[in-house]
This record gives C-alpha cells, structure tokens and sequence, in this order.
C-alpha cells in the first residue's frame, strides 16, 4: 500500500513548518497562514492549523546514506526517544528510531536497505511506511478497510495490529494504547490518506474523523491514476475556468492519418494533456526515458504546471504534463 498524500492537523504551524524543512530537510511544497505541505520521498504530507494540539504516529523511511545524518541533527537537537534499556538507535529490519516533532507527534525514522546512492532516491527521504490509526476496536476497523485494501498481515490482538503490506501500513492500535517507546496513549485525530488500490474508492469512518481515498493505477508503464485535457480559451479573464467530468466512466485518446496531408490547428502552449502520477519514482522514470529519446523538459506558458509537474512537448508540438499528484 502506496501512501500518496497525508493530511492531518497541527498546532505549532510555524515551528513544525521550520522543524520538517530545516531540521528534517523535506522539501517545502506549498504555504499559507493555515497551513504548510512538504515531500517526504514519494509521500506527500500537508499540516492543517488548528486551534487545540493533535498527536500522531508516522514512520518514514530513508535511504542508507541518508540515515545516519538525519539521525546525528536529531541527536544534535535532543529530540531522540530513549527504549526501556536507555538505546536511541535500534535494529528491527533495519536501523530505526523514535523522535518527536514541536507538536508532540511521535515520529520512527526507518533505514530502507539496499537504497544506498540511487539516483532515485537522491531527496534522501524515501516515503512514509507508517500511518498511525487509533480506534475502539481494531476487528472491526480491520473489516472495514478489507473491501477497499489489501491485507497480507491479516493478524491482530485487542491491542494493536498491521494492516496493509511492506510498501505501507495502517498501524491499528487501540484508543489509550500507549505509542512506543512512550507511555502516552494514542489519541483519535481528523486523518485523511490517499493510497493505491485495485479500484477507486474512498473510506469514511462512520465515527471516527478518518477519510481513505484508494487510487488506481492504470499499468506499469503509465501508473497515473487521472488524465485531463487542458485548453485555451478567451472567455475567461487569467486561469480561471471550469473543468466536466464523466465519473465511472473508460477514456481512451485517437491518433488519425490521412494520405493526403490536412489542414491541423497550430497547438499553442496551453493544450495541454495531464496525466496524474502520485508515485514520484514513476513519474521520474517516464521522464527520463521521454529524454532519453530527445523530448526535453518545455517551459510551461501557466506556471502551476511547474509546481510538481514536467512539462514535455511531443513531435507535433503538443504539449503533456507529468503531474506528481494524486489528482484533482
């Protein structure tokens, strides 16, 4: 289970903003007075402001080489969590351990093995592997994610349980449940997760304030999970415009040729075909083949395509953009 996107909310917005780009390192992917969103690898996380403190568990992962420096500035500003027997760094599957943000959120940082100077992987950051979700009873909370994900676990106690597979995990804990290596109870606060899935579909809790958008990948070769058509047009005053849908519905696009050369309209450079990548390696990888044979990065005319997108013009001159998102 890919995690896309993390929505949750925080009360130190201005400390946290500076603990996650200048602490932590993570790219500052947008900012308001209300809020802040940064890149931890291919996950994307946004912080909402709010008036009383939440508290939460994540567990990132890094690359090999990446890890013991995150681990020396975490030392350096003493906000490492000790174990019962006094150890900061620990080994399960790899080298971890437990921090905490200016909000109090309890925070493990994982080293993924075998991830030493990928080119991939060169943010340092890899994604976010753990989403705490605390409830009253974790069989029941696992029946009702069932439908929408896939299980490889499919264990649980009274306590505490996995649910998801080694690309991510719901960590399922009950309400009170202390978050290791703490003794404070995990607490129930609004959580929204875009993650990938068979089908698209989306989970409310119907009592808790948890919302799981499930996207689809299409194939391997173009793992988008939304496309959409852009064009210019003068009814409209700056960018302001209106998009139409047809939800549930198959797409496809139609190439013609005719013997006879034809008149065609001159592109200008706002057509544009979108595609909706979340998984920021499978975006990386469709553009470096795309330069790999000759098609470079264009400028785009509306710069809102250069805010996690690529843009590449093909021999025709149309333009397509490679959106690192989950989609609109």
């Amino acid at each position: 289970m890919k995690m896309y996107e993390i929505h949750v909310k925080c009360f130190e917005l201005e400390k946290m903003a500076q603990f996650y780009t200048e602490v932590l390192e993570m790219k500052l992917i947008s900012q308001s007075k209300q809020h802040f969103a940064v890149k931890a690898g291919s996950t994307k996380l946004y912080f909402e402001k709010v008036e009383a403190r939440p508290f939460y568990h994540l567990c990132f992962r890094v690359n090999e080489t990446y890890y013991e420096p995150i681990i020396q500035k975490l030392i350096a500003h003493r906000l490492l969590l000790e174990d019962e027997e006094g150890e900061y760094c620990l080994f399960w599957k790899g080298k971890h351990a437990y921090f905490i943000d200016p909000d109090g959120n309890i925070l493990e940082i994982l080293q993924k093995m075998g991830t030493a100077d990928k080119e991939n992987d060169r943010d340092g950051w890899f994604d976010v592997v753990e989403m705490g979700l605390p409830v009253g009873n974790i069989e029941q909370m696992q029946l009702n994610l069932s439908p929408f994900i896939k299980d490889q676990y499919k264990k649980s106690s009274d306590l505490f349980a996995f649910f998801g597979d080694t690309n991510g995990v719901f960590v399922i804990v009950k309400e009170g449940r202390p978050w290791y290596p703490t003794k404070r109870g995990a607490e129930i606060h609004p959580i929204k997760i875009v993650v990938d899935g068979h089908h698209n579909s989306s989970y409310k809790h119907p009592d808790y304030p948890y919302e799981i958008v499930i996207r689809k990948e299409w194939t391997d070769d173009l793992p988008a999970v939304q496309f959409r058509m852009a064009r210019p047009t003068n009814q409209h005053n700056g960018y302001d415009g209106i998009m139409l849908g047809l939800p549930n519905s198959s797409y496809h696009l139609e190439f013609t040729q005719k013997s006879e050369p034809i008149k065609i309209p001159a592109p200008t450079k706002e057509h544009l075909l979108v595609f909706y990548l979340p998984d920021m390696k499978a975006s990386d990888q469709i553009v470096q083949r795309l330069r790999e044979m000759g098609y470079s990065e264009a400028e785009p005319e509306n710069p809102y395509w250069k805010c996690n997108g690529v843009t590449i013009e093909d021999p025709d001159g149309w333009r397509i953009v490679f959106m690192n998102t989950s989609g609109i």
